[in-house]
Parts: structure tokens; sequence; C-alpha cells
């Protein structure tokens, strides 16, 4: 029987709007199609990725929820006192979320961002754990867990190490001849099109290096295995900002108190509220109209996203500004990006793409669906030692690879940028 390999790459924001006017990128890979996203951030995409579920499943969706009784920041309101000249630049916010993950324990990607130190102990963080390791995920299980427990020899790249050292990482583990699955993360594309859009020339610069390295590990495994196959995809695309909007005021405006009458975590494309007194709704929802800057999202809708949490935790109603438009400044940050994503899965713009060197029997359609797809070529790699992902283990192989974590790069980024 062929010795197989499987390379699954997830290139951050590589979305069908940044590859299908780019016919020339990996054009050997003739598999090519369109794939919805989830509404949110990469905080739900990544996720949704690794399990194939939707976030109301997995129960991964946004960085923040209201929950001051479970909240890791309690102790930290007494740093409102501090000067915000200092204390709100995102390299000392970096520093301060390494020093509380740290004393937490969290292996996460983890950031405070911008949000205010008097706010941030009503709100609790959604990914402590790291969810690109065994048992990382809120609930369930992801593709590491899979392969695993299914013991297929595999290969997963660091996502807090460099592109340039992830690439190399796999280029020796293809060269040993071990993994029958490798899956690749970068998050470089994703940190240039927040700063130049989409249509820069250097994203094409980008996307032309991201070939020559794929090209040369599909080469590097073609020399060890007598098969291979080779699937890139994305979590979402990037939007272009047309316009920047600042939004806040018009909250604070009603008078009502942050904290007794309501809390609100501003994101970057949306604005979450959660209504802590009767009279607060009807106010916030009157100083936020329907119009062209945002509209509120009904549950109906979060509901058909998997967005919609029947206990509110990550608010009672949610205001999507229109794609093109950047909530700034915002609880993300108080730098305006150039590009975003994060706005509702309906636009083009928010696309997912996947790109793969065979026809694959998943049905892709959706990310969560990438699931599956990983799932298949994992069956398809080990076949030639024993059929399917249920058995004995390839002899010589291991349970492999770094089931790991990957490279403080960029898509998950300082406090100072309205990502993720």
């Amino acid at each position: 029987m062929p010795r197989r390999l499987a390379i699954a790459t997830f290139v951050d924001a590589c979305g069908w709007g940044v590859v299908s006017p780019r016919g020339w990128f990996l054009d050997e890979l003739a598999y090519r199609r369109r794939v919805d996203s989830v509404f949110g951030y990469s905080s739900a995409c990544v996720p949704a990725i690794l399990t194939g579920k939707l976030p109301n499943e997995n129960d991964h969706w946004s960085s923040f929820f209201y929950s001051p009784s479970t909240s890791p920041f309690r102790n930290l309101r007494h740093l409102r006192l501090l000067p915000g000249a200092v204390f709100d630049r995102g390299r000392v916010r970096a520093w301060l979320s390494k020093g509380l993950a740290r004393a937490h324990g969290f292996t996460g990607y983890f950031q405070v961002y911008n949000v205010p130190f008097d706010a941030l102990p009503l709100f609790d963080y959604g990914e402590k754990r790291d969810i690109f390791r065994l048992g990382g995920i809120n609930r369930g299980t992801s593709i590491f867990d899979d392969l695993d427990r299914e013991r297929v020899p595999h290969h997963v790249s660091d996502w807090r190490r460099s592109e340039e050292e992830s690439f190399r990482a796999l280029e020796e583990a293809v060269q040993s001849g071990e993994p029958r699955f490798a899956f690749l993360y970068t998050a470089g594309l994703d940190a240039l099109m927040h700063d130049r859009t989409k249509d820069a020339p250097e994203v094409d610069d980008k996307l032309r290096w991201y070939q020559r390295r794929l090209r040369r590990v599909a080469e590097l495994a073609r020399r060890r295995y007598d098969e291979v196959r080779v699937a890139v995809f994305s979590d979402h695309g990037m939007a272009t900002v047309e316009r920047v909007v600042d939004l806040v005021p018009r909250v604070e405006a009603t008078e009502l108190r942050f904290g007794a009458d309501y809390a609100a975590i501003h994101d970057s494309t949306m604005m979450r509220f959660w209504f802590l007194r009767p009279h607060a709704e009807a106010r916030v929802r009157d100083a936020l109209p329907d119009g062209p800057d945002g509209r509120w999202v009904p549950d109906e809708e979060l509901r058909r996203w998997g967005a919609l949490f029947e206990d509110g935790r990550y608010g009672h109603a949610i205001y999507a500004l229109e794609p093109g438009v950047l909530l700034n400044p915002s609880h993300m940050g108080r730098v305006a990006l150039a590009g975003m994503h994060g706005y509702r899965p309906d636009h083009p713009d928010s696309d997912s793409a996947l790109l793969a060197s065979f026809e694959p029997e998943t049905d892709v359609r959706c990310i969560t669906d990438l699931y599956r797809l990983m799932r298949e070529m994992a069956r398809w790699g080990v076949a030639d030692c024993r059929g399917s992902l249920q058995g004995e283990q390839c002899s010589g192989g291991g349970t492999g690879g770094s089931v790991g974590v990957a490279s403080a790069s960029s898509s998950r980024v300082p406090a100072t940028s309205s990502m993720r």
C-alpha cells in the first residue's frame, strides 16, 4: 500500500474575496470553493473549524462574557486610578495580559485589550485554554483530541512561533516521514490585511511567499511519501474599512450608569449589551437606531448563525455595524484599522475559502464542515496501514508531532488592534 500524507493549511483571513481574484495563487490546487463563515471573530471561527460545531454548541464565541461572580479581573478595579496615558497603551496592556495569564494559568490566546479597568471585573474570559491543544475546547472535543485518541501520527504547528519557524518545523516533520496528517496555522496575512486591506500589493507578496513555502513542503513530502494531499482554508475574509464611527457617546448621553443600569462590550464591529434594569434596554435602543451605521440583530438571526446563547452570557442584545463601518475607539483598541472582519456572515467579505489538490468527499459549505474535511484527510492518510481512523496505530509512527500551540504572530495581536 502507498504511504500517504495529508496536509491541512489554515491561512487566517485568506477568504474567498482574497483568493478568487488571484487565480494564480496555488493554481495547482484545482478544487476551489467559497465557504460560509460564522458570526464573530477568530474566537468564534477557529473553534468552529476545529470542532465542527457552531459557537453555542462548543461554547466559544467572543472574548468577554458577562459574569461578575467568576471574573478573573476582580482585583483590577483599583488600576482605574492609574494614568490612562500609560496604562491604556497597547504594549502595557499586552504585558499586563501576559502577567494575568501566568497568574491564572491561562494557556489560550488571552488579551484584556482596551476594556476599562473598572469594567473588567464585570466580565469573564472565554478562551482560557489553548484551543490547539488536547482538551482545549470549552464544550466537547476538537480534531486534535480525535487525532490523539485514534492514534494518528500527526504534526501540529505552534501558533506562538513565527511563520518561518512553523514552516521549518513542518518541513522537518515531513522529512522524517512519520506524520500521516499535518496541520499548519499561519496568521501573518490577517495582520497584514488589517493594516493594508485585502487589495494592497503587499498581500500579493505575502501570498507568493506562502505559495513558495507550501510548494516546498509539498515537494519534500513527495520525496518521502507515495501520495500527498493538500488543502488550504481560512476562517473568514477581510472587509475594507470605508468609514470610522464613534458610537459610544450616544450611549453615554442616555445618562444610564455602566455597571448599575447596563453593561457593555464595544467590539470593533459590534456593541454587545446587558440590561441590568428594566428601563435600560429601551433607552439604549433609542440611542442606537437601525440605520447606515448598523442594526440590532434579531434573536432568530443569531440562532440561525449559532450565536444565540439562551443565558445571555454574550449579550442580551447585539448591535452589529454594517460591513465596512468600524467602531473606534472601542474596547478592542484606539487605532483605526484599514481592514476588518467580524461582520455579519451573510456579507461576501466574510466568506472563507477552500483550495484543495483533491475533490473531497465532504461537502464543505460552512467552516464547521472543515472539521469533517480534516477527519476525512486523516482517515485517508492512515488508510495504507489500517484503512480507517479506528484500529491500531500505524507502525513506526507514534502519536506524533507537536500537538501544540502556535505563533504570537499577528492574528492574535496586542490590545492596540481591533482584531479577533
